[in-house]
């Protein structure tokens, strides 16, 4: 968990900023950079390396030839399109997108819980993430742990 400073400024862990820090290395793209968008089911955003945006973009394509469909632009939009690309300092720390900060209820001087989920990161607000159905337990759990220890201090 980490805090969304006055600014909307919120830091990618640095395991997560590795992981995009190399992928651009191996895929190319904009160094110091990560894709937020709306993540396709849960009420949170997600993040990803800018090679990963190329991939998915693919896959979509190649679902819908192998399915002799055409592409739902729908889902692309939504993947794809509905996506805002931000900078990083070389402390992870970037602003997060108006929109999706709107969208994910993170805002200033509130905090944010990253998860990994795979091909990309989860970016919650903890009081959501709490009060969502279907999360796993444990999940929640450490959240709440988490939080419960940042107020000790």
């Amino acid at each position: 968990m980490t805090a969304i400073d006055g600014k909307g400024r919120v830091a990618i862990p640095a395991a997560m900023r590795a992981v995009i820090e190399k992928n651009v290395e191996r895929f190319g793209g904009e160094q110091r950079t990560v894709v937020i968008g709306l993540h396709p089911k849960d009420p949170c955003l997600i993040g990803y390396d800018p090679a990963w945006l190329k991939l998915a973009h693919a896959r979509i394509e190649r679902m819908a030839e192998d399915a002799g469909d055409e592409v739902d632009f729908n889902l692309a939009r939504r993947r794809l399109g509905l996506t805002e690309s931000a900078g990083f300092d070389a402390s992870g720390r970037f602003i997060l997108p108006d929109f999706y900060a709107m969208k994910g209820r993170l805002l200033p001087g509130t905090d944010a819980v990253f998860q990994g989920a795979g091909n990309f990161f989860e970016i919650w607000n903890p009081d959501v993430l709490l009060a969502t159905p279907g999360i796993d337990e444990t999940v929640k759990e450490l959240v709440a742990f988490t939080r419960a220890k940042r107020s000790a201090k």
